[in-house]
C-alpha cells in the first residue's frame, strides 16, 4: 500500500471504525476439528435433491443441485459418510460419521485450463465463504477483464479470527488458490491481504479504494474496475477443490462471547446444527441475552436448528453486558449515523424516507453501532432497500 493510502485509511479508522472494539481473544487458538456431529442438516430451498430417504451417501457426495436452466448453478455436497434419514422441498437431514480430512500435498497444477478452473469451482459448490455465498465459478467465468486478484484476509468484524488462523496456519493453500484464481481469469497480479483493518474496513469497495486506489462505482461490482475480490477460505477451498478434488463440506469457524466456556477457531462440516457447537463449546445458556450465526455487526440471530453454512465465519454467544438491550428511543438527529457510514449516507433519513440512495447502504451495522438512540437502523435500512427495489 502506498504511504497516501495508509493514510486514508489511517483516516477512515479513526472516523468510522471508532468505538468499534476488535475483540480478537481467539487470535492466538490454533485451528481444531469439532467433536462430530451425529446429524447434519441442509436447506434447499431451490435445489433438486439427487438422493432419496434411506439412501448412503459416502462423504463428499452430491446430494443437490440447482436445476440446470438456473442462471446461476448451486451445489450441495454430504459431509457426513452416512445415511440421508429425511427430505422434503426444505431441507436435507443426513445422519453419519466425519471423514478424515487428508493430509495436503501441496501442488501447482499448472497446466490446467483457466475454463476448467471455473467449471471445477462450479462442481464442487465453491462459494463465498466471508459471508456473501455467492458462487465462485462466476467470479472466475473472466466475464469482464482482470487484473488483479485481492485475496481478502482482513477480516474486520469483531471477535471474528477464523481467516487468520486459515492464514497463518495453511498459507500454502491459500497460496495455491490465489494463483489458481490468477489463471482462471489471466490476471497479471495477485495479492493477499492479511492486516488488521478498522471495521467495516474489510468490505471489498473500501479495501479495492485503499489497497490499490481504484473507486467502484455506485451499484457496481469489483470487476468493473478490473479486480476479483475473494474470502481467504474461499481460496483454500479452491486450492481443494483443484487439486485434491474436494467439494466444499467443511470450514473453520470462531466461536466466542461472554457465554462461551471452550471458545477458539473450530474446523465444522457444513450442516452442523448451531446447538452441537453450543454444547461442544460448553456455552452457558444462563449467561447468554443473543447466539449469532456471523458477527456482532452483520450476524443473524441463530436457534439450536439452525445449520452452519459455507457462510459462516462465526457463532457468537454474547452475554448482556456485550449485546446492549436497551429499547431503542426517538431519533435525536445527532448526525452520528451519518458520520459512521463509510459512504457518508445519513441512515436515520433514509430509513424515515426511503430514497435511492439507499442502494449504496452495505448494511455493515456502523451506524447503528453509533447511534446513541439504540435505533434498529440496519433492519428499518434493509426495509427501505426493499421499497425502493419495488420501484423498479
Amino acid at each position: 500500500m502506498s504511504p497516501f493510502g495508509r493514510l486514508l485509511s489511517t483516516a477512515r479508522e479513526a472516523l468510522y471504525g471508532r468505538g468499534i472494539p476488535r475483540l480478537k481473544s481467539t487470535g492466538d487458538a490454533p485451528i481444531i476439528p469439532i467433536e462430530p456431529p451425529q446429524r447434519v442438516r441442509f436447506p434447499i430451498g431451490g435445489l433438486v435433491a439427487v438422493v432419496a430417504p434411506g439412501q448412503t451417501v459416502e462423504a463428499g457426495a452430491l446430494i443437490a443441485r440447482t436445476p440446470e436452466a438456473s442462471r446461476f448453478q448451486r451445489r450441495i455436497h454430504a459431509s457426513l459418510s452416512g445415511t440421508v434419514t429425511a427430505l422434503d422441498a426444505g431441507e436435507i437431514v443426513l445422519e453419519g460419521e466425519v471423514p478424515e480430512r487428508p493430509p495436503v500435498t501441496h501442488s501447482e497444477p499448472d497446466w490446467i485450463l483457466p475454463e476448467a478452473i471455473a467449471d471445477t469451482a462450479r462442481e464442487a459448490g465453491l462459494i463465498g465463504m466471508g459471508g456473501g455465498m455467492f458462487p465462485t465459478y462466476v467470479k472466475l467465468s473472466r466475464v469482464a477483464p482482470i487484473d488483479i486478484v485481492l485475496v481478502n484476509g482482513c477480516e474486520s468484524e469483531p471477535y471474528l479470527t477464523c481467516d487468520q488462523r486459515v492464514l497463518e496456519e495453511h498459507r500454502d493453500e491459500v497460496d495455491c488458490g490465489t494463483v489458481l484464481a490468477m489463471h482462471a481469469v489471466e490476471a497479471g497480479r495477485g495479492l493477499i491481504i492479511d492486516r488488521e483493518t478498522y471495521y467495516p474496513g474489510g468490505y471489498e469497495r473500501l479495501l479495492i479504494s485503499d489497497v490499490l486506489g481504484r473507486v467502484v462505482p455506485p451499484r457496481g461490482l469489483p470487476r468493473d474496475v478490473g479486480v476479483l475480490v475473494m474470502n481467504v477460505q474461499s481460496a483454500r477451498a479452491l486450492h481443494d477443490a483443484v487439486c485434491l478434488g474436494r467439494p466444499l463440506i467443511d470450514r473453520v469457524v470462531t466461536v466466542a462471547g461472554g457465554g462461551v466456556g471452550r471458545p477458539g477457531n473450530y474446523r465444522v462440516p457444513i450442516g452442523t446444527e448451531v446447538g452441537h457447537l453450543l454444547e461442544v463449546c460448553r456455552v452457558d445458556l444462563s449467561k447468554t441475552a443473543a447466539i449469532l450465526t456471523g458477527g456482532p455487526m452483520m450476524g443473524e440471530s441463530a436457534s439450536p436448528e439452525t445449520p452452519v453454512t459455507g457462510g459462516t465465519g462465526g457463532l457468537l454467544a454474547l452475554t448482556a453486558a456485550e449485546r446492549s438491550q436497551s429499547l431503542p428511543q426517538p431519533c435525536i438527529r445527532c448526525g452520528h449515523c451519518m458520520e459512521a457510514c463509510p459512504f457518508d449516507l445519513p441512515a436515520a433519513y433514509l430509513a424515515e424516507s426511503p430514497h435511492k440512495a439507499v442502494l449504496g447502504c452495505v448494511e455493515c451495522g456502523a451506524c447503528q453501532f453509533n447511534c446513541p438512540a439504540r435505533i434498529p437502523l440496519v433492519s428499518r435500512l434493509r426495509k427501505a432497500k426493499a421499497v425502493v427495489t419495488a420501484w423498479d
